[in-house]
């Protein structure tokens, strides 16, 4: 399953994820997911950060509200929501990219891809992170440092957590997902997402 749903190739993975998509029946995938599903138009309506997307069914389109295609990267993610979606309640508990499964086969590419954007952006600026992730809805969790949890999809919450620095110790940095994630989207899929997150809160920078 993992394999099949590679990054390596965009196109491809496209391809599968809209034919996954479309076999499955879109009242369904919207209960499972935590969507809108518009019967009128073919539709389901996925909130993703703090826009909506919306997805044709069954042809997989995925649009932004302004009815402009989203980026392949984007579209992907979506559709593998939509597909991997399964209903379960969130656990509530905050568990390593390393746990999930086959995580520890990902994790490197998971510091490179996640860990480490983030630290780069925020590690000195606590206090930005903080005030980018309330822009996106984020909430604080009250742990050590500071830890924000962003909804970016209707149930795939995801905590970043920050320790700033200081003269005896670098600034370091963490991202967990919930315990249940894995019945919402591939592994594979959460060693990307943290980026576009990152990328969503520099935005808010600016």
């Amino acid at each position: 399953m993992e394999k099949k749903r590679s990054f390596m190739n965009l196109e491809e993975t496209l391809r599968q994820a809209v034919e996954s998509f479309s076999a499955l029946n879109a009242e369904e995938i919207a209960v499972k997911a935590g969507v809108t599903y518009n019967d009128k138009d073919k539709t389901l309506i996925v909130p993703f950060i703090n826009q909506n997307y919306i997805v044709v069914h069954p042809d997989g389109k995925v649009l932004t509200e302004e009815k402009e295609e989203a980026s392949l990267y984007l579209a992907i993610i979506i559709l593998h929501y939509l597909v991997t979606a399964g209903g379960e309640p969130l656990a509530g508990q905050w568990i390593a990219y390393r746990h999930l499964p086959g995580g520890d086969i990902y994790n490197e590419p998971f510091q490179n891809r996640a860990i480490k954007p983030f630290l780069k952006t925020f590690g000195d600026r606590p206090e930005d992170f903080q005030k980018a992730a309330e822009a996106l809805g984020g909430k604080r969790l009250e742990t050590s440092g500071t830890s924000m949890v962003i909804q970016v999809l209707p149930r795939v919450p995801i905590c970043f957590t920050l320790w700033p620095g200081d003269e005896e110790m670098p600034a370091s940095a963490n991202i967990l997902f919930d315990e249940a994630a894995s019945s919402y989207l591939p592994t594979e899929d959460y060693a990307h997402l943290p980026a576009i997150v990152n990328g969503a809160m520099k935005g808010q920078l600016k």
